[in-house]
């Protein structure tokens, strides 16, 4: 049980290492038709992550709890889903739009650290030690990640606002996570992800259509379409199916450990599929936050006594 659970979370963390490498492959216009939009890719990912999603809850006879969700605290998964899927992917796909994958992956990759921090404040969960000093490491991370150490011209620089929209978004995810683990305790982690999910998905569609940028989907190439797909169907849908599936299986904190690999993994398919240079500053930085997610999950990993119980987290994933 164990090992199997290990193998599923490892493979929803590659999944989700590829998150910003093709939404920016997807952004750039690199599939050789029109260049898909930021909104666009966001609306059109959550809304194929949520039908993908919506097959799943037979599987796992989570269609009661997604009635019982919706009649008991709909207004409040609502509110999540505002936070936790329309704030959060339109800062991280308008952030991906100004700068790098690799950056993008690495500043993103921050969010279990914010989500100990966020605990920490809201929930007076203690960090100790080794988990302060993670939060500092990783901090390092994210400023050399958003900065690349060059202040010429800062404020103005795209790519620095990039960043910062990037980090602004794992920030708002890390507060979704922990005022959302309540509702997936009671309801299940899959139900709570459908309908905030949904709800989320919504209202990135409702912003596309105050832009207008319906219209352009009739430009998109077949690769273009078969790239959102694969955000949509497999990065959310599998990904999501994985990661619960395994946390299932073994102690949630050493699963949630794994995300130490996302930053490392993004930055080399970014190297590999987008041409994009791995420098020593990136290279420092993504080492820098892997350190921090490990420092901060490990101490909890050794509390834990046993396997996650079946409805205790939400994924810590783009």
């Amino acid at each position: 049980m164990s090992r199997a659970g290990y193998i599923y979370v490892a493979g929803a963390i590659v999944l989700f290492s590829t998150i910003e490498v093709v939404s920016k492959y997807l952004q750039s216009g690199s599939t050789g038709g029109a260049a898909v939009g930021s909104a666009q890719v966001a609306t059109l990912r959550f809304l194929i992550g949520a039908a993908s999603i919506l097959l799943l809850l037979p599987l796992r006879g989570q269609q009661r709890p997604v009635f019982a969700a919706a009649r008991e605290s709909g207004l409040s998964l609502a509110i999540l889903g505002a936070v936790g899927v329309f704030v959060t992917f339109f800062l991280f796909h308008e952030g991906v739009d100004r700068t790098s994958a690799s950056a993008a992956a690495v500043i993103f990759s921050m969010n279990p650290v914010f989500t100990a921090l966020v605990a920490a404040a809201a929930l007076r969960e203690k960090l100790g030690m080794a988990g302060w000093l993670g939060v500092l490491m990783g901090l390092l991370g994210v400023f050399a990640a958003v900065t690349d150490f060059d202040f010429r011209g800062i404020f103005s620089r795209g790519d620095f606002l990039g960043g910062m929209m990037v980090l602004g978004s794992a920030l708002s995810w890390s507060v979704y996570t922990v005022y959302g683990k309540r509702y997936s305790q009671r309801y299940g982690s899959l139900a709570v992800s459908f309908l905030t999910m949904t709800t989320g998905s919504l209202l990135l569609a409702a912003l596309v259509t105050l832009k207008g940028g319906w219209g352009e989907m009739a430009s998109y190439g077949p690769r273009a379409w078969w790239w959102l797909l694969y955000l949509g169907a497999v990065t959310v849908g599998l990904g999501y199916f994985l990661y619960f599936e395994g946390m299932r299986r073994v102690p949630a904190s050493r699963g949630a450990s794994l995300f130490y690999l996302k930053p490392v993994l993004a930055i080399l398919f970014a190297h590999v599929l987008l041409g994009e240079r791995i420098t020593y500053r990136l290279l420092a930085a993504s080492l820098l936050v892997a350190c921090g997610i490990l420092l901060v999950t490990l101490p909890r990993a050794r509390g834990d006594t046993g396997s996650a119980p079946p409805r205790t987290k939400r994924a810590s994933s783009a």
